[in-house]
């Protein structure tokens, strides 16, 4: 009773409809690396938020066609910071084997909250030996209308490992897409409300 409420709240409030923020895009060119560093640099894309959200999963870019290679070959390190602060929100690592969503591949991770009014990076990590690529210069993106693109990011030298990217492209450029993220929205405090007095209900009959 008490997980049908639970499931009722959610999808009554959205939060039960899980979506990619990078749903798509076109053109662009693939690279394997930026700086060509064997102990791998991080790329991706700068984001805002127009809702609070939670992170539910972080993944990679799986349709790799350079080098012979066809799909995802190796493990990589996915990260969000949160810009304002360089603080790392969320990590993971994702490759061969995990969640696959169209052109991405996802590891899970627990709910990690965003917020409206915070600046965002997501970065994926590449090595000059992991047989993957990302891709750059897309003609044009598709991002769910809850994630505002901000433009691609690089690291300010090679062979830095898993740091947040520091160097920006600008607002208009579509960014380096290798990392995604997959995300749920906070339910609002009425719906958690909801949730608890469900949940104490159910404490009650159980005594």
């Amino acid at each position: 009773m008490t997980r049908t409420l639970a499931f009722a709240v959610l999808a009554a409030t959205g939060a039960a409809a899980s979506g990619q923020a990078l749903s798509g895009f076109t053109g662009g060119s693939q690279f394997g690396i930026y700086y060509g560093a064997s102990t791998g640099d991080v790329v991706g894309w700068r984001f805002t938020v127009n809702e609070d959200i939670f992170v539910t999963g972080l993944g990679v870019w799986n349709a790799d066609t350079q080098l012979g290679f066809e799909g995802l070959t190796s493990d990589h390190q996915v990260g969000i910071w949160n810009i304002d602060t360089g603080d790392l929100v969320v990590s993971a690592v994702a490759g061969p084997g995990g969640n696959v969503i169209g052109q991405f591949t996802y590891a899970s991770v627990a709910n990690s909250e965003l917020n409206v009014g915070a600046n965002y990076v997501i970065g994926a990590m590449y090595t000059a030996t992991d047989g993957d690529s990302y891709i750059s210069g897309a003609s044009s993106v598709s991002m769910d209308p809850t994630i505002n693109f901000g433009g691609g990011v690089f690291p300010t030298a090679g062979d830095l490992g898993f740091v947040m990217p520091g160097e920006w492209s600008g607002g208009t450029s579509n960014g380096r897409f290798g990392p995604n993220f997959t995300f749920v929205p906070v339910p609002a405090p009425g719906a958690m409300a909801l949730l608890g007095l469900g949940g104490l209900a159910a404490a009650r009959r159980r005594r």
